[in-house]
This record gives C-alpha cells, sequence and structure tokens, in this order.
C-alpha cells in the first residue's frame, strides 16, 4: 500500500507566500514595535550614559543584597530635588534600576532595598514585556482584522480602543499588585513601612486638582492602583488588620509617582 499524502505540496508554499506579502504590506507596523522595543531595550545604556548613576552606598548595598537584588543593578542618580526610583529595560539580565538621591535621603538603608525590590521584580517577573505585549497584540489583531474586512475591520479595530485601554490599566495595575508582593515576601514590612513614609511625605502622587468626578475618572485610568489598596492587598497577604486609610489621587508607584 502506497503512503497517502499528508497534504497536496502547494499549499504550504502558498500560505507563506500569503503571509510574507501581507507582512510586507504591513511593514511600517512591524517598524513602530521594533523601534519601541529597541528604545525600551537601550534605555539603561541611555540613562547610563547620559545621567551617569553612582553606586549605592555601602550600608543601601548591603540591604540590596539581602532582600535578593544584584547591587550592581542598582544606580543612583544625583537629583537630590527628586524622590525618584523605576526600572529600565526589558528583563533582570539587562535592565536596571535608578533611584535618586533625594530617595536615598528619605529612606533608610531597608527601606531603600523594599523599594528597589519593588522595581526589580518588574524586571525579573517579566512585567515590562507584559506591559509592552498587550497594545503590541492589540495592534497586530487590528492590521489582521482590516486586511481580512476592509473599512469595515479598521472601525471595528478603532471601536475597541477603548476596551484596549482598560485592559491595558488592569494590566498595569496586576503588575503593580505583583511587584508589591514580591518585595514584601523579600523586605517584609519595611516595604509596607517605605510606601507609608513616601506617602506621608507627599511622594506617591498628587491629589486631583477638581472634584469628585474629575478625581474618580483620574484615579480610573492610573495605571498605579490607590496606596490605600496597595496597602489592604499587603496586609490581606500577610494576614496583618491594619489601618489603610490615606488620602489618595492618582496614586503612584513606590517611590516617585509614575514608576
Amino acid at each position: 500500500m502506497s503512503p497517502l499524502p499528508l497534504v497536496s505540496s502547494p499549499v504550504f508554499p502558498s500560505s507563506l507566500s500569503t503571509a510574507l506579502s501581507w507582512a510586507a504590506d504591513w511593514w511600517e507596523l512591524w517598524a513602530l514595535i521594533a523601534v519601541g522595543l529597541v528604545g525600551v531595550r537601550l534605555t539603561p545604556v541611555v540613562v547610563a550614559r547620559s545621567e551617569r548613576p553612582a553606586g549605592l552606598p555601602e550600608d543601601a548595598a548591603r540591604a540590596v543584597e539581602r532582600a535578593g537584588v544584584p547591587a550592581d543593578r542598582v544606580g543612583v542618580l544625583r537629583r537630590d530635588g527628586r524622590v525618584l526610583a523605576y526600572a529600565a529595560g526589558l528583563t533582570a539580565g539587562h535592565g536596571r534600576v535608578f533611584v535618586s538621591t533625594g530617595l536615598l535621603r528619605e529612606l533608610d538603608a531597608e527601606g531603600v532595598a523594599a523599594v528597589v525590590s519593588h522595581e526589580y521584580a518588574h524586571l525579573a517577573r517579566s512585567h515590562v514585556p507584559l506591559r509592552l505585549g498587550v497594545p503590541c497584540a492589540y495592534a497586530v489583531a487590528w492590521a489582521v482584522d482590516a486586511t481580512l474586512f476592509g473599512r469595515a475591520g479598521l472601525v471595528a479595530g478603532a471601536a475597541l480602543a477603548v476596551p484596549l485601554a482598560y485592559l491595558s490599566v488592569r494590566v498595569a495595575r496586576w503588575t503593580e499588585h505583583d511587584a508589591d508582593a514580591a518585595a514584601a515576601r523579600g523586605a517584609g514590612d519595611d516595604f509596607r513601612d517605605a510606601l507609608a513614609r513616601l506617602a506621608a511625605g507627599g511622594h506617591l502622587g498628587r491629589t486631583a486638582p477638581a472634584g469628585g468626578r474629575l478625581r474618580g475618572l483620574l484615579a480610573a485610568l492610573s495605571m498605579h492602583p490607590p496606596l490605600a489598596e496597595r496597602l489592604r492587598r499587603l496586609d490581606e497577604d500577610t494576614g496583618r488588620s491594619g489601618d489603610t486609610r490615606v488620602a489618595d489621587g492618582p496614586a503612584g508607584s513606590a517611590a516617585r509617582g509614575d514608576d
């Protein structure tokens, strides 16, 4: 008995040719995605070369190492007037965490290590690719839809921009809670105490300038959960019953308000 052919031979070449032709038609989209990914990937190098960050003080470096973060992945920016901390890059292997001299003045070594743990978790737990992946997947899906359905596909893709914005906010907020939990596992109450101290100093976001509706809208669109919600989640994770009542504006990340 002769073997049955699996698939007629022209199918795969034809499908590949169609896919390549479609990809070529949308080269601007691929170029935009590539530029965005390369830009994020190179951000630590750009910051390091433009701002020449210093190393952590010895006590803070030791605390950071105890929290499980390589101290050589943390750079100190000379900004006495700003309380600043953020993660730059795509992954822990190539990314870095930057903090300001203002943050070092505001917190003790353990508090600095706790904030660094939060930021480093964004890199170690692949939060940056996840955040970037949501709009990239939407853009590719929109391109496919427009190719298949023409103008109707373009209109449908535009209509989905609002749900995309909501999904992006929810994903970003989940990554903040996940980074909080990771920092709390490594630093314990030091992380919660650092959040509370930064909030007391007014470094975790400002109150919205208008009444309740605008304040609620800004809070709903913020990529970061309100501070009260973050503290409540931390207390639930640790079984702690504490007072999480704080004055929330559009709350920021654990250091400067926009992570």
